[in-house]
């Protein structure tokens, strides 16, 4: 649950920002004013194939309306792939700097040596938060976000928004 409001918190605030005029949400997307409409996005895609194919499905389906890509994760280039070969998805970028799972790891796109304080002695992004908030340098996580960003643009995904604070 407070998953889903971080994403519906986030979603409304670049909304607000962003807003055309005077145009509500439905409006903005194309849909007539008074319109009820039920978003439903895919989190942490990129992070294995068999998520990226239950996304790939459900987008096809037309289950979901949106995802965001963790450019991270060791999946990550497969569902890039096919979001940059399908124009028109509502795609963003969930911007990571943890590895929660136990046995199931990822680093940064930052060379290592870059940003030393946002991984453990093994090299990985700190499992948890709280970890990564004892140790990490702000100019550091800056960096490791950009690069995010910039990898997933210059693999062809034109980002609608971020999901920085899905989790």
């Amino acid at each position: 649950m407070k998953k889903l409001i971080l994403v519906l918190t986030s979603l409304l605030i670049t909304l607000c920002i962003s807003s055309q005029g005077n145009k509500n949400l439905a409006e903005m997307l194309g849909y007539p004013g008074d319109s009820k409409l039920l978003i439903i996005h895919a989190d942490d895609m990129g992070l294995s194939h068999s998520v990226n194919m239950a996304c790939i499905r459900a987008f096809e389906n037309n289950v979901i309306t949106s995802g965001s890509i963790m450019v991270p994760c060791p999946w990550a280039s497969e569902i890039i792939e096919y979001a940059k070969n399908h124009s028109g998805m509502d795609v963003g970028i969930h911007l990571t700097l943890t590895a929660e799972w136990d046995l199931y790891k990822w680093d940064g796109i930052t060379a290592s040596d870059q940003i030393p304080s946002l991984l453990d002695k093994n090299n990985y992004f700190y499992p948890s938060v709280e970890e990564l908030g004892k140790a990490a340098k702000s100019i550091e996580a800056e960096k490791e976000l950009r690069a995010q960003i910039d990898k997933a643009i210059a693999s062809g995904v034109q980002p609608t928004h971020d999901c920085s604070s899905c989790d």
